[in-house]
């Protein structure tokens, strides 16, 4: 006998729009186990259809299919298939996968629909017995399209006219730019509690917005992603992208050092992808002082970030000063990822901190929230010029912790934190066993290397490389390396390869 349940709603990832379902979270951890309990004898159940959960990764490049652990199990088996149309899922991507985990995780492909069977196996050992039935679920990844929006718009007066219907809430839609063309935000672009894309018409084109605003930026309280565009933030005092200071979500309440506190999860990633960022004055990501906000995700992925920060933008103003901030409001990202990219700044204001979190950490996030970990990654990035007197990052509430993981591999630092970036990267916690380094380089502003315990102490890996990368053209923003171990070893923002 087979379960075939077309799954109404996945929890808060899959949901339901004009007939078809769309899969798409932030955080693609699930339980470490999934055998809960050992029952000799005992005539195993198959997982409930309703309680499947797909998560798309923040990349939207992989997709991992979860599922209530079943009392007993030792082992699943999964076969994943897809097809253009519902009743032509038939091209195999995963067969007879067996995990002993409650979870796998296969290649997504966006517009595609998915089928999934899931098979609990004799747990032999403990003298279990499978059942008979076999889970089947069914989604596919298409968003909602909201169309394309006309060529020199104001985006913000496009949306005051055509706003998003209420209905939306909780719901991937995505908006469309036309390729090459140029809009403009004038003001804070407030997007509540949906999920939004904004992209360019093809998959291949580019589009441009520029801020003509002294507030003008990106403002959610739940996911947002942004593709392929070209990005002028001059004349903003605001952040580029800031969560909600009317939060849009219900939040948890939890009772911490003798207060309450709001707890805001925001679970859907906020992603940054193949965009370029120029003139940025602001913070890159602001948790608006709000108590307290917690990203489950964001991710910069293969961009270009050009900082000018100011004296006189929120974040030169707000005191003690970093680039992706939630000090105000005591939060923290679960995950956050900068990889394949540059970030280089030629502004009057130097950030003190790349990374700030406030204070709150696992203690009063694993019990409210659920999270069991948190990570902070650095993977094939350059780094110019930034928080060259200053501190690389500072977390009151995770630094130390033996449940965050700190990767920092494959990349160039160039006049960045001057008590040296891999000890401010660890904020100080020697002998950190969940940090993993490679191949970093660290050079000083008069071209030398980093060779004091700040760096031998903390990066213990001996990977690191001391050699100059050769920029080609950094008073430019031309960051191309040539003629050194970094070219060899292919470090650094990928772009600026030979």
């Amino acid at each position: 006998m087979k379960k075939n349940h077309l799954l109404a709603t996945m929890k808060t990832c899959l949901l339901l729009s004009a007939g078809m379902f769309l899969a798409s979270c932030a955080q693609d951890g699930f339980e470490k186990e999934s055998f809960v309990g050992t029952y000799p004898g005992f005539q195993l159940t198959t997982p409930d259809a309703s309680t499947v959960t797909v998560k798309a990764s923040s990349d939207k490049q992989s997709q991992t299919i979860t599922w209530d652990a079943i009392n007993g199990a030792g082992t699943y088996t999964v076969n994943v298939f897809q097809g253009d149309t519902p009743d032509e899922c038939t091209n195999v991507i995963a067969k007879d996968r067996v995990t002993k985990v409650n979870y796998v995780t296969v290649p997504r492909i966006n517009k595609t629909y998915y089928r999934a069977t899931i098979k609990v196996n004799d747990n032999i050992p403990e003298g279990n017995t499978a059942p008979a039935e076999t889970t089947e679920v069914k989604w596919n990844t298409y968003t909602i399209e909201m169309g394309t929006i006309p060529a020199g718009s104001d985006i913000n007066l496009y949306l005051k006219n055509n706003p998003i219907p209420v209905s939306y809430a909780a719901t991937d839609i995505t908006y469309r730019l036309e390729d090459g063309k140029e809009y403009y935000i004038s003001d804070t672009l407030q997007l509540g509690n949906t999920i939004v894309t904004f992209r360019p018409v093809s998959e291949t084109g580019r589009a441009k917005i520029k801020f003509n605003g002294k507030r003008a930026g990106f403002e959610t309280s739940l996911g947002l992603t942004l593709r392929e565009i070209d990005f002028d933030c001059a004349g903003s005092d605001a952040a580029f992208i800031a969560m909600s200071k009317k939060p849009a979500i219900e939040p948890i309440v939890v009772t911490a050092w003798g207060a309450d506190y709001n707890f805001y999860c925001s679970t859907e990633p906020i992603s940054v992808l193949n965009c370029n960022i120029d003139n940025l004055e602001s913070f890159f990501f602001y948790d608006n002082k709000v108590s307290c906000w917690f990203p489950t995700t964001v991710l910069v992925d293969n961009c270009l970030v050009h900082l000018t920060s100011t004296k006189t933008s929120d974040m030169g103003t707000g005191g003690s000063t970093g680039y992706f901030w939630t000090n105000k409001g005591s939060g923290y990202i679960r995950d956050l990822t900068v990889k394949n990219s540059t970030f280089y700044n030629t502004g009057e204001l130097d950030g003190k901190y790349f990374v700030q979190y406030g204070g709150f950490g696992w203690s009063q996030t694993q019990p409210s929230l659920g999270w069991d970990d948190n990570t902070i990654t650095y993977d094939h990035c350059t780094f110019y010029h930034v928080c060259s007197d200053g501190q690389w990052g500072n977390y009151n509430g995770i630094a130390g912790k033996s449940t965050s993981y700190w990767n920092m591999t494959n990349c160039i630092f160039f006049d960045c934190s001057s008590s040296g970036v891999p000890r401010r990267f660890l904020a100080g916690k020697q002998n950190q066993a969940t940090a993993t380094f490679l191949n970093n380089t660290y050079q000083k502003k008069d071209g030398t290397f980093d060779t004091s315990g700040n760096v031998t102490s903390y990066d213990t890996s001996g990977s690191y490389i001391e050699e100059d990368p050769h920029f080609a053209d950094p008073a430019n923003g031309d960051f191309h390396i040539s003629n050194s171990k970094q070219a060899t070893l292919g470090t650094g923002d990928p772009r600026w390869l030979p």
